[in-house]
């Protein structure tokens, strides 16, 4: 039931959506929607890729890194 429901107000939105876009607006509004949508959809591509990049690294050996190094020559001095 919350299915059908939500796909009968899905169509609905978009109709009505449709009907004001191709009836309603001028040539300029609707260049300026188009290109809203483009912004849109490279920002997202962007984002997606940044987070993609971010996530996706793999390091074969930790102990290499500075910060390991530091932190392994303190517990040293502390006796472990």
């Amino acid at each position: 039931m919350k299915i059908k429901n939500f796909l009968i107000g899905s169509i609905v939105v978009t109709g009505t959506g449709y009907l004001l876009y191709s009836r309603l607006l001028s040539d300029d509004a609707k260049a300026e929607v188009k290109k809203m949508a483009h912004s849109v959809s490279r920002c997202y591509t962007r984002i997606s890729e940044l987070v993609e990049s971010m996530t996706g690294q793999q390091i074969d050996d930790p102990g290499v890194l500075p910060n390991v190094q530091v932190t392994k020559k303190q517990w040293e001095q502390l006796g472990y």
